[in-house]
């Protein structure tokens, strides 16, 4: 960061599960005035200090893109997979919820009276910018989709993005991960996947309408905020012109979108479009389960 560079407000990374957004935190990450919770923040989340480390991903761009795409850079999502303890120390952009429970932050908020340890977030995250040496604190967590009201209230001049893709390809992909069987589904009073298929429902078709619940309360959410702290992009335009949508992006946060270093990194990583999977995987017959996204497909001109 240049030393006449002012700190800008934290950009907020939201988003349905499985729609780009893991993919769009790291490219953002990338940027030499990029600020990020790193995976050493979140053993210790009260240690702002610990974002000293972000600056060694500077220093070693080639172990970097390794650590954060995979050899073949094209896999942002590399959080369950199998990696070196090399990698597994190297500082890398994670979503960070124990940052935001060390202030109490809760990942739904209902609406209640802000308290002071609440109030100790905006510090935190700033303290969090300024010692990685950045000027934009990226924020990725799906728990934000149920909190933009609290975080909007606690910095008021905070930036959100909103990362939307065809739900139909969304639900296939989170049919796919190992982490969703067992996950808590917060609309459906905590029960699991695993819960869903047991009673004999389509497991596809929670998938479904987990997507349509999330894209629901994100729009209550960002309705909060005003129009001009909100951008939305389509994964559908990000894999198809990524410099162009990350430079809108860049632009949006208060990055420079044509930083030389930021570029020639982007350069070097992938962006496969991974939309045609469901259209070719799921059966005909099975498609039914898909019908209760269809109001929200059409609001969102993907039918």
């Amino acid at each position: 960061m240049t030393s006449d560079a002012r700190p800008q407000p934290p950009l907020f990374i939201v988003g349905a599960p499985r729609s780009g957004t893991s993919l769009v935190y790291r490219a953002l990450a990338l940027h030499p005035d990029a600020s990020w919770i790193n995976n050493y923040q979140r053993r210790l989340p009260g240690v702002s200090a610990l974002a000293v480390l972000n600056r060694l991903g500077a220093r070693r761009l080639d172990q970097r893109r390794a650590v954060w795409f995979g050899a073949s850079g094209d896999n942002a999502y590399r959080y369950n997979t199998s990696r070196s303890l090399a990698e597994r120390f190297f500082p890398q952009p994670v979503e960070g919820e124990p940052v935001f429970e060390h202030c109490d932050v809760p990942e739904a908020w209902d609406g209640s009276p802000v308290t002071d340890k609440q109030r100790r977030l905006p510090g935190l995250l700033a303290r969090t910018t300024g010692r990685s040496g950045g000027r934009v604190l990226l924020s990725k967590r799906i728990g934000h989709n149920r909190r933009i009201g609290l975080l909007h209230k606690l910095i008021p001049q905070a930036r959100f993005l909103d990362v939307t893709r065809d739900g139909r390809a969304v639900a296939y992909s989170l049919s796919r991960v190992d982490w969703w069987p067992e996950m808590p589904v917060w609309w459906w009073d905590d029960r699991t996947p695993q819960e869903w298929a047991a009673e004999g429902k389509d497991p596809l078709e929670l998938c479904a309408r987990h997507w349509v619940e999330e894209t629901r309360v994100i729009e209550e959410g960002l309705a909060s905020v005003p129009a001009g702290s909100v951008l939305r992009i389509r994964y559908e335009d990000l894999v198809a012109d990524p410099s162009r949508v990350l430079g809108e992006v860049a632009a949006f946060a208060g990055l420079d979108p044509d930083n030389a270093v930021w570029q020639a990194e982007l350069s070097k990583i992938s962006f496969p479009d991974k939309n045609a999977a469901w259209n070719a995987e799921i059966p005909a017959e099975q498609r039914a389960a898909l019908a209760v996204m269809d109001d929200q497909l059409n609001t969102m001109g993907y039918r």
